[in-house]
């Protein structure tokens, strides 16, 4: 594994010769910064926080521009600044440059080759993440002191991408590293209002089976996934209209099961899109729950089993040399009672018939609320992460089983 650390070293070995930093001071003192490096700068700067510093850049004769060795490492402390995240990229080539009536650069592709981007080891969440190559088609970047803040976006220049790709990843993270084997991402829409659709996609993620006997000696999950690596797909989109719109995603664990949240949003204010422009594509389509009024009608939380359930009942059973009936009514009597202080009598019993009906052959069991009137994304959000049991008494909630 890659400790953020080891990767400031890597990084530094290619990306920062000791005159590169005032080389480049130089050149935009002299106004010689290429107008559309100069603007992917600023929208690298506003997803990161600080702007980036590069090493050189060449322009060839077909109109190709190629920056070599950019980084933000320590552009943070010239500036006072103390970003949440570290970027370098050994190359960025350019090709397709465009510039649209209203001044946007439209660049056909963006090739990013050996990317790093890792959190700060102070941070709540520090690790990694590496990429051999990344692409970016229809890449529309602001003139340069034009680009709004785009904060929250992990791979480098997703919220100004039509589509981006990239494969062979590693994530890195709480002593744990993971490889990614493909990731997509693609947008479909306005890029002033940010109304339009949004997609991605990681697939074939590793969790190596070595990492699982470290963490579980006594071998039982190695023995309830199968023995090998635990390999996870993730997906989602997004629909978002003036009047609202609709997301799905997934997390499947494969041949184990698969966890699902899809739900409707209700709208956002005619004065936030009237504004648009001020808000990045991100922002637009699942804001940050700080600065967003989107509000959500419905929400569904789904678990589809695969395998996992009746595996853990069997393996209980075992243990105790009892039937899995005799597991599924303790089961059954441990919710029941979990939930004595939940008020809702009806909703108790539909609880507890679709849990017994799960239970006695796992296919899917269903939790969806539809808030009237519609709630705020971040007050379901904050809800959920603090007391998710409360969520069972502030909105209208139904569970099912095998539907």
């Amino acid at each position: 594994m890659l400790h953020p650390r080891q990767i400031i070293i890597v990084a530094a070995l290619f990306l920062t010769p000791a005159s590169f930093v005032g080389q480049w001071g130089e050149a935009r003192a002299a106004g010689k910064e290429v107008p559309v490096v100069a603007a992917l700068c600023d929208a690298l700067g506003s997803q990161v926080g600080v702007r980036p510093a590069y090493r050189r850049v060449k322009k060839a004769k077909d109109g190709t521009v190629t920056i070599l060795g950019l980084t933000t490492e320590g552009q943070g402390e010239k500036a006072d600044i103390t970003p949440g995240l570290t970027l370098s990229v050994e190359r960025i080539a350019l090709t397709g440059i465009t510039v649209e009536p209203d001044g946007d650069f439209d660049v056909a592709e963006a090739k990013l080759t050996n990317v790093i981007v890792f959190t700060d080891e102070e941070s709540e969440t520090p690790g990694a993440l590496r990429l051999p190559e990344v692409t970016v088609s229809h890449l529309l970047l602001k003139p340069s002191g034009e680009a709004a803040p785009s904060p929250g976006a992990i791979i480098p220049l997703a919220p100004f991408a039509g589509t981006i790709t990239a494969e062979n990843g590693v994530v890195s993270a709480g002593g744990l590293s993971l490889q990614v084997g493909s990731i997509h991402a693609g947008w479909h829409g306005d890029p002033d209002t940010g109304l339009g659709q949004i997609d991605f996609r990681l697939e074939n993620i590793r969790y190596p089976a070595s990492a699982i006997r470290r963490s579980d000696p006594s071998g039982v999950v190695l023995a309830l996934i199968g023995g090998g690596d635990l390999i996870f797909d993730l997906w989602g989109m997004g629909v978002m209209t003036a009047g609202g719109g609709t997301f799905d995603s997934a997390l499947s664990a494969r041949s184990l099961g698969k966890l699902r949240l899809s739900g409707r949003f209700a709208g956002r204010s005619t004065g936030l899109i009237a504004s648009a422009p001020a808000y990045s594509q991100s922002d637009a389509i699942i804001p940050s729950p700080k600065l967003s009024p989107m509000t959500v009608s419905r929400l569904s939380v789904r678990f589809e089993d695969q395998s996992i359930t009746g595996k853990i009942l069997t393996m209980l059973a075992a243990e105790r040399s009892v039937g899995t009936e005799v597991i599924i009514e303790e089961a059954a009597g441990a919710v029941q009672q979990a939930l004595a202080d939940v008020q809702n009598a009806r909703l108790v019993e539909q609880i507890m018939a679709a849990l017994k009906s799960y239970l006695a052959a796992p296919k899917s069991v269903t939790l969806t609320a539809e808030p009237a009137p519609p709630a705020p994304v971040n007050s379901v959000i904050e809800r959920a992460i603090a007391d998710p049991a409360s969520l069972l008494g502030q909105f209208p909630v139904s569970v099912s089983a095998n539907d």
